[in-house]
């Protein structure tokens, strides 16, 4: 009887021990970045990039005549004007009584 209970035993520390290796190979291949340091090829590259977008942004022209298309002009403004509100003190922290 003690060998079938040894041998449970060993069967569940070998698929606790298949489990854990496998959860660990899984993390490590579905993250690249794991253990390596951010170098300075890479902040390099998105550096480079980043002022590639932006030399291309400088190259834009905005055409004000949309100001003065007749669609734009039709357009309805629909805000709503906010009435002035009495404002409070002017240090809600202090306590009551005490002086601003």
């Amino acid at each position: 009887m003690k060998s079938l209970t040894q041998n449970k035993t060993l069967l569940g520390v070998i698929i606790l021990a298949a489990f854990l290796i496998l959860g660990f190979l899984f993390y490590s291949w579905s993250s690249p970045s794991l253990g390596t340091a951010n170098t300075n090829s890479d902040s390099g590259q998105m550096g480079q990039a980043l002022l590639i977008t932006l030399a291309g942004l400088n190259t834009i022209r905005l055409n004000g005549e949309i100001f003065t298309d007749p669609v734009f002009i039709s357009l309805t403004d629909f805000g709503v004007v906010i009435p002035s509100q009495p404002t409070g003190r002017r240090n809600p922290f202090l306590p009551i009584g005490a002086a601003n």
